[in-house]
């Protein structure tokens, strides 16, 4: 069914699993109860995850390097019956007595823009959301699944995993994360599909044989800057991007990504809602049946249907009136040659209302000043940022995004005067 790195997990695997599971005194009388788990066995975290589905339990699982303590917290938070660690330990016992009519599968937002929400999907959801994306994205039936990111989230669980086995694919998820690991897969692995973070992404861009060409590249999470989706289309003969919300899961997916802002055309199972061209954006609204769904990211859908992300709503900087979006910004600074990593943010100001601020990375010390004179060459007035900081790293949280409002609180501040 799945391999872990290099080690295959048959169904004889996940049957014993699940006769031990129905043995289990909790995990026997799942119907209704809500599981978290915590495990750095993924094997083992996607067998409880088909046998809670198959039996009615719902699902929460968490990222597997959390604390114990805060594993907990979260799961308390998510109202669980029981937190589940690694196979043969003890589960641990709630206190939450209330029951699920309909079992679902657990999930909190990115909280890029604030705490994150806990968000429940029913397992009917799930499905109906699988089967649309087999159905409309048919190009991958063919070719072997890599995910190198987390199943704990719904991108690698749900479009990585749940996706390849209803393909009847057998799915290879990396939890080894080590740069020269994953080369060698892709390389042993002729027709690929990496499933990823843009960060590691670009890393494996930069570092693949130079005479070789990455087969397939599914990207999501946040809009490659246009320096790494350049290299990526130079170096990938099938670039891929889909879309999505923790509420919704997967909106949109775009089968030959050819800028890195289109992101590509809605799944038949849902109505979506955008602005009408790129001098216009707005929020991007997802209506399935009665339910409603607001984003809180800005975009439009071109003449031929496809759907362009510009920016989070919150991420938008309002400098006297006038709209900045970061990646804007971004795409030109990381035109400096020196340049490898950039990400824009707000701070309040008391003039213009708010201010543009950025954070970089490079391989050589660069001046606040020689940034703003580049700028200045290549943006209005308006756009150009005010407080640059260059840095060694710029944190990210464990989907791979940035927490931009988290960066807009931080105090440290170069202003690049001159």
């Amino acid at each position: 069914m799945i391999f872990v790195n290099d080690e295959f997990y048959g169904h004889e695997y996940f049957h014993d699993a699940y006769e031990a599971f129905k043995a289990d005194p909790i995990l026997g009388d799942c119907a209704g109860k809500r599981f978290a788990i915590c495990s750095e066995d993924p094997a083992y975290v996607l067998s409880v995850c088909l046998y809670l589905r198959q039996h009615g339990g719902s699902f929460y699982p968490i990222f597997a390097p959390t604390p114990r303590l805060a594993a907990k917290r979260l799961a308390n938070r998510a109202a669980c019956h029981f937190l589940l660690f690694d196979k043969h330990q003890p589960a641990m016992t709630l206190q939450n007595s209330t029951v699920d009519k309909d079992a679902v599968l657990v999930q909190t937002s990115s909280g890029t823009t604030g705490e994150p929400k806990v968000i429940t999907r029913t397992w009917q959801s799930i499905a109906e959301e699988v089967e649309s994306y087999v159905s409309f994205f048919s190009t991958p039936h063919t070719m072997t699944p890599l995910i190198a990111c987390p199943i704990t989230h719904s991108y690698g669980l749900i479009a990585g995993v749940l996706v390849a086995l209803k393909r009847g694919l057998t799915p290879v998820i990396i939890n080894n994360i080590n740069p020269k690991y994953l080369l060698k897969t892709l390389l042993n692995t002729p027709n690929h599909l990496l499933y990823s973070s843009p960060a590691l992404i670009n890393s494996v861009v930069q570092l693949y044989p130079k005479d070789q060409r990455l087969h397939a590249v599914m990207t999501s999470g946040t809009v490659l800057p246009g320096a790494w989706f350049d290299a990526l289309r130079e170096k990938t003969k099938h670039v891929f991007q889909q879309y999505g919300c923790s509420e919704a899961g997967c909106i949109a997916i775009n089968t030959n990504t050819l800028t890195a802002n289109q992101i590509g055309q809605p799944l038949p199972h849902l109505q979506v809602f955008a602005g009408n061209d790129a001098s216009c954006p707005d929020e991007i609204v997802i209506t399935k049946g009665d339910v409603t769904i607001h984003t809180q990211d800005l975009g439009y859908i071109d003449d031929k249907g496809a759907l362009y992300f510009v920016s989070r709503c919150d991420d938008m900087i309002n400098v006297s009136g006038l709209n900045v979006y970061p990646q804007d910004i971004e795409n030109v600074v990381l035109e400096i040659p020196d340049v490898t990593e950039a990400i824009v943010f707000k701070r309040p100001d008391p003039f213009s209302g708010e201010r543009v601020c950025l954070q970089f990375i490079a391989t050589n010390q660069l001046e606040p000043s020689r940034i703003r004179h580049w700028c200045g060459t290549r943006l209005a007035s308006y756009q150009l940022p005010v407080d640059i900081e260059q840095c060694e790293e710029i944190e990210k949280m464990a989907n791979g995004k940035i927490n931009r409002k988290a960066l807009s609180q931080s105090t440290i501040s170069i202003p690049a005067l001159g």
